[in-house]
Formats: C-alpha cells, sequence, structure tokens
C-alpha cells in the first residue's frame, strides 16, 4: 500500500499539463497523464486527480504489514486489503499471488517482502518497501492485539 502523504486543491496536472487553470479548462489532462513528484531523495512519488480535482500524493515506498499478518489473524482479523496504486499489471499479479501463497503457509514473509522489494512504479524506478507506522514499537505493541469478538 502506498500511503498519502499530502492533499491539495491546486491541480498539478493543469497547472504543468494544460494552459487552463481547473477543471473548467485543463482538458482533464488527469485522464490521460501520469505524474510523479521526485522528492529529496530521489523517489518518485505518484499524484492522483480525483474527481473533485483534488490532487493526493502518495509516499513512493510502499507500506506493509506482511511480518504482523500471523499476529493479525491469531487476533481475529479475517479480511486483509492489499492497495495498489502505481504498479504495472505483472507486479500486481506478482504482489497479489505472494499475499495469497503466504495466506494459505506456502510462502514466508520474508518471500512476500522480497517480491515487494522488486517492484518498480510506472516510470520503472525501484521504491522499496517499509513498515510504516508498524516501525514504532510503542504503535505496534507486539502480542497485545487481542479479539474484542465474544
Amino acid at each position: 500500500q502506498h500511503m498519502p502523504i499530502f492533499h491539495t486543491e491546486h491541480c498539478v496536472f493543469a497547472r504543468f499539463l494544460s494552459k487552463g487553470d481547473s477543471y473548467q479548462d485543463c482538458g482533464h489532462v488527469c485522464t490521460r497523464n501520469t505524474v510523479h513528484l521526485r522528492d529529496q531523495n530521489g523517489k518518485d512519488n505518484l499524484v492522483l486527480a480525483d474527481m473533485g480535482c483534488r490532487n493526493t500524493v502518495f509516499q513512493a515506498e510502499s507500506q506493509s504489514g506482511v511480518y504482523s499478518l500471523n499476529e493479525w489473524v491469531k487476533a481475529g482479523v479475517g479480511h486483509v486489503r492489499i492497495e495498489l496504486v502505481d504498479e504495472k499489471g505483472d507486479d500486481a499479479v506478482k504482489v497479489v499471488k505472494a499475499y495469497l501463497q503466504f495466506l494459505e503457509k506456502d510462502k514466508q514473509a520474508i518471500d512476500v517482502w522480497s517480491i515487494l522489494e522488486g517492484v518498480s512504479d510506472s516510470n520503472g524506478r525501484m521504491a522499496g518497501v517499509g513498515i510504516g507506522s508498524l516501525r514504532n514499537s510503542v504503535e505496534r505493541r507486539s502480542g497485545e492485539i487481542t479479539s474484542n469478538i465474544h
């Protein structure tokens, strides 16, 4: 999952890819173009426009909870969602297949992680994978997740 890191009502697409200023005169270039903003570390962060012409910038590095999945299942989590925003079709298939194989006990978490590390964005650039907010042990409190289903 690529986490949204910034939302704006300013349309990057209209500003840089058209002569217009808003959805009324931009020609809806966001439906035909892909835009990434390169950060200070050289990572390409995807920009998507929604129906209201608001732009969301997504972090280049994907986030995965694969190392916590078994703990979540023990706590009663019965469904997970994989969100993909900038992956190529063949990479998307690899990612979904890897998670399914992990959940079926055919792959280890480290195998899924390796696949995630090899996924590139639509520009062909590797962005990597991290554990996001699970990185903080105070937030995670491993082993303290309990089910409240009675």
